[in-house]
């Protein structure tokens, strides 16, 4: 199809300042707040309206129960949050204290502590999730009530022999918490749409009008079914905007297109407003998403009749990623052997202008590991989305635990290797999967218990679990099983740091009888201190993984298949164990933590990220780097395998830009689950430690997100620099 992007307005451009000035996106440290303190598992700030909701139902029938009540409380008490311009409603709600207040809400935070929300082994995170926005489109929030009730009436609680049926009691637990969550967003939506038809008396021509507009829609959406595009995207913004947390936008380009194509067709919209919407729709991200944090949305791909997805909202969002240039959302798009040339060009365009969206997800290797590997029924695998970072679930039918455990590969390996002098490579490689397995094994049973404790207390808001299969008709929450697929992602970092360091175990103790094991060890202990020969020797002279070379591929393949193995009988709730390498920033909190390792890093250093080769050890050109990392099957790793390239602007460019695609073609064909790119140079980032003050909009891929280079430590600053340029 042929597109013709439009620049960012003026007025978008006025939103966008406004929103950057707002809490969240000026908070540097979310796990640090100066105004609001965190809870739960510092996912979301505590206002004093849920406090207050907390403390007033003291005497709810359930701690679940005074959970909900505590949610609902927090959405009476929100005001109404308006600003010029803006074309959509419904912000996170933080907001500022008096000193009268201030002091109550700290007594009450600390009341809160003694509560089970505030346990030092926490619940898991409630969110990571994208909802069924198709349904909340079509039904409206009161047709989720009308399912409840009609599951609520099946139960006849009343019958001589309901009791004790604990089963049936439990869902009845379950639905009044909905109940209690969804009037409080009802309310919310009911008061906004108050508030604008108040302000629309204020103001001249043309914002009156608009304002009109927006109470009328928010008079109707979200408690009754969207009938336009306007009233699609209000929708599903206004019901996120009740949420604290990362929910993914889910795949817009589908379940917003009839939509746009219906009111397109008549007239009643035109592309420009539009583009206006989904560009105020996206911004909204930023007010929900921290820095070191990730939410956003998938586009193309293909759908459950294996049609292409490829329509004008498709080429929309990613205008959307072109004019906002922030670190959320974090845009990707589905890139299979049909995509067309002219969307991936597109995509390179979007990249070359300095963004790090959208990442490039294999749409054919991923619906079928789903459906081979995961069993998911294929008409659901077509919806998957990467919730967060880089993790693979499916839109409003699943629960992903990621990083429910962390495998430290390069510490284990270090620490497997103190134990003794083994006889034999294998001996040793034998023992450090052993001991890899025992502490899954500790891990997938710590998280089993957090995952009891969550669905106890009530870790949750209800409200999502309407708009999640399964959970209505079932009466149970995520926490409870719920849903149609749950899958814990435990996650391997270090994993080419690992790598390269059997490379060098195999060769300089076992092959080339250098020196000893426990002599590797020592040397390791002094940081290479007076051997720097020998690291030298390592790095220059043995082969690295990342460079189509057969020994350190062959070492990949058989670790990630070693890997994948450690968890075929760990599986105590779920459906499946899906693990991937997603670093998330842990590769460089690890190693700053860490000492040398035997690949030749350096003590307080960074690991590798993600499933990338070690931090500037692919000397052989990106094509070479592309072979490595699709040698082996990553069909499997739908926890996250994330592949950073770096690479100049004119790369992506002119006559080069077809070699760039050519290579994400390559990439795909040959198995890679999913590609992201930076496109900036060393200089500029080196400049940008130096003067940080002049590079303060400078963004960077890590580990599955981006964030600003400038808001990052000195660790993973390096990390990002001494990645290979293309």
């Amino acid at each position: 199809m042929k597109y013709q992007a439009r620049a960012m307005t003026s007025r978008m451009e006025r939103v966008k300042a406004t929103y950057l000035s707002l809490t969240v996106p000026t908070t540097k440290d979310p796990y640090n707040p100066e105004k609001y303190r965190c809870y739960r598992s510092g996912d979301r700030l505590i206002t004093l309206g849920y406090l207050r909701g907390y403390d007033k139902h003291y005497n709810a029938l359930t701690t679940r129960m005074r959970t909900s009540y505590a949610e609902a409380e927090e959405l009476y008490e929100a005001k109404p949050m308006i600003y010029d311009d803006e074309l959509l409603l419904g912000h996170l709600y933080l907001p500022e204290y008096t000193e009268e207040e201030q002091a109550e809400y700290d007594r009450l935070c600390d009341a809160f502590k003694m509560s089970s929300h505030t346990l030092e082994a926490r619940p898991p995170r409630k969110d990571h999730i994208a909802l069924d926005y198709e349904k909340l489109l079509k039904l409206g929030i009161n047709g989720l009530r009308a399912e409840i009730n009609e599951q609520l009436a099946k139960l006849d609680l009343n019958a001589p022999d309901a009791y004790p049926d604990l089963d049936a009691i439990k869902k009845w637990e379950f639905y009044q918490c909905c109940l209690i969550e969804l009037d409080a967003v009802s309310d919310l939506a009911k008061r906004y749409a108050e508030e604008a038809l108040r302000l629309a008396e204020t103001k001249p021509e043309p914002r009156k009008s608009e304002l009109i507009k927006l109470g009328n829609i928010l008079k109707k959406v979200p408690d009754e079914p969207a009938a336009d595009f306007y009233e699609a995207i209000q929708s599903v913004q206004f019901f996120l905007s009740t949420l604290f947390g990362l929910y993914a936008l889910g795949r817009p380009d589908r379940y917003l297109y009839p939509y746009y194509k219906k009111d397109i067709e008549s007239g009643a919209l035109t592309k420009e407003f539009a583009q206006e919407l989904i560009d105020n729709f996206c911004l909204y991200v930023s007010d929900r998403v921290f820095s070191r944090a990730a939410c956003g949305f998938i586009v193309g791909g293909k759908d459950k009749n294996g049609e292409l997805v490829e329509n004008d909202l498709t080429y929309m969002f990613l205008t959307a990623l072109d004019h906002l240039k922030l670190p959320d959302p974090n845009g990707a798009l589905a890139v299979n052997k049909e995509t067309s040339n002219e969307l991936l060009e597109y995509a390179a365009d979007v990249l070359s202008h300095g963004t790090t969206h959208p990442a490039f997800y294999n749409d054919d290797v991923i619906t079928q590991s789903l459906t081979e590997n995961y069993g998911v029924a294929p008409d659901d695998a077509v919806n998957y989305i990467h919730t967060t970072c880089a993790e693979i679930s499916i839109i409003g039918k699943s629960k992903t635990y990621t990083t429910s455990a962390v495998l430290d590969l390069p510490k284990f390996l270090i620490n497997t290797a103190k134990e003794q002098n083994f006889a034999t490579f294998d001996d040793l490689y034998n023992q450090y999967l052993n001991t890899l397995k025992e502490y899954a094994k500790l891990r997938a049973r710590i998280y089993a218990v957090r995952i009891l404790e969550g669905a106890r207390i009530g870790n949750e808001a209800m409200r999502i679990c309407t708009l999640i299969d399964n959970c209505v008709e079932r009466g149970k929450s995520i926490y409870e099983g719920g849903e149609k697929y749950m899958f814990e992602q435990p996650i391997f970092i270090g994993f080419a740091t690992a790598v390269d360091s059997l490379i060098a175990i195999s060769e300089l103790v076992y092959t080339q009888k250098k020196l000893t094991l426990q002599e590797f060890i020592r040397i390791l202990n002094e940081n290479f201190t007076d051997n720097e020969n020998l690291r030298q020797y390592i790095i220059n002279k043995l082969p690295h993984y990342g460079n189509d070379v057969a020994a350190p591929d062959d070492m990949a393949a058989r670790l990630a298949s070693s890997l994948q193995g450690i968890f075929d009988r760990i599986m105590p709730l779920w459906d499946r164990m899906m693990p991937g390498t997603f670093s998330y920033l842990n590769h460089a909190k690890a190693g700053e933590r860490m000492g040398a390792t035997f690949d030749g890093r350096l003590a307080g250093t960074s690991y590798s990220d993600g499933c990338c080769v070690v931090q500037g050890r692919d000397v052989n050109g990106p094509t070479a780097m592309i072979l490595s990392l699709t040698s082996w099957d990553q069909s499997a790793l739908l926890g996250g395998m994330v592949v950073n390239m770096k690479f100049g602007k004119e790369n992506l460019k002119g006559d080069k830009k077809a070699n760039f695609l050519a290579l994400v073609r390559a990439f795909m064909e040959r198995g890679g689950i999913e590609l992201q790119v930076n496109v900036v140079d060393r200089a500029t980032l080196e400049d940008a430690q130096i003067h940080p003050e002049n590079h303060r909009d400078l963004m960077v891929r890590i580990g599955g997100y981006s964030d600003y280079f400038t808001r990052l430590s000195p660790v993973l600053q390096k990390e990002i620099i001494d990645r290979t340029e293309y």
